[in-house]
């Protein structure tokens, strides 16, 4: 089988981003979908440390997590149906009964909104905070 130049290079980056996501102690966010609200325990994370957010759905109706701090970055997102790695991936459906896990690596501290896009009123906020900010 014969791969291009520009693909063995995608491939090599994704690898890469993976390694290098693989190989720290992640930030643990983990996130339960539950009566149309999001709990969740461990909701601080640190930039340029690994992260992952675990989201199971507990509801009967399939529901988003939507956040511009996942567009800024390489994700790694997995599902039952396996892998997608990217840049620019905004959020994830998250279908009755399942658990979606998403590895990623905050580059700057901030505090970072995330929503249900098809339900407007479920919300919450991510903080990346550098060692000694409160």
């Amino acid at each position: 089988m014969r791969i291009g130049h520009g693909v063995m290079a995608g491939v090599m980056v994704i690898a890469g981003v993976a390694a290098a996501l693989a190989a720290q102690e992640p930030g643990k966010i983990d996130v339960t979908i539950r009566n149309f609200t999001f709990e969740f325990q461990g909701a601080v994370i640190k930039p340029s440390m690994p992260a992952v957010i675990t989201l199971k759905n507990l509801d009967k109706v399939t529901h988003g997590f939507m956040s511009p701090l996942l567009g800024e970055q390489e994700v790694e997102i997995v599902t039952k149906a396996g892998a997608t790695y990217g840049k620019g991936i905004r959020g994830v459906h998250i279908n009755p009964g399942e658990t979606v896990t998403i590895r990623f690596m905050p580059m700057k501290p901030g505090r970072y909104q995330f929503d249900c896009d098809i339900h407007p009123n479920m919300k919450g906020e991510i903080l990346s905070l550098s060692i000694g900010e409160a």
